[in-house]
């Protein structure tokens, strides 16, 4: 029962000190993508772990979180609004990429 308990304390501790399970910790440049769009837009986006990302444009950065897609991935604001409202939505599939800014939509985007 102590081995147990104690099994259990450590797993807990390891998982607390993983990039992937703090996604409100900083995030290292070398983690990030970088997609250039056909528009000569061009933004990163670093894949954490738990089905998060962050999105980094030179304004701003945002947070975001997967949610379920017909094909390939699609991530929205990771802020609790309904996929309905959100202002910006990713969507990947491969080395492509599709971002949505509100009304502006980025496509053709490839890493």
């Amino acid at each position: 029962m102590k081995a147990l308990l104690i099994a259990s304390l450590c797993t807990v501790a390891l998982f607390g000190c993983s990039k992937s399970a703090a996604p409100d910790g900083t995030v290292s440049d070398d983690q990030f993508v970088t997609y250039q769009c056909e528009s000569d837009a061009s933004f990163k986006v670093a894949y954490l772990g738990n089905e998060k990302a962050v999105l980094r444009l030179p304004e701003n950065e945002y947070r975001l979180t997967q949610i379920a897609a017909g094909s390939g991935t699609k991530y929205i604001l990771d802020d609790g609004t309904s996929e309905l409202i959100n202002s910006v939505t990713l969507r990947t599939k491969g080395d492509n990429a599709r971002l949505e800014l509100g009304r502006v939509v980025y496509k053709n985007c490839r890493k």
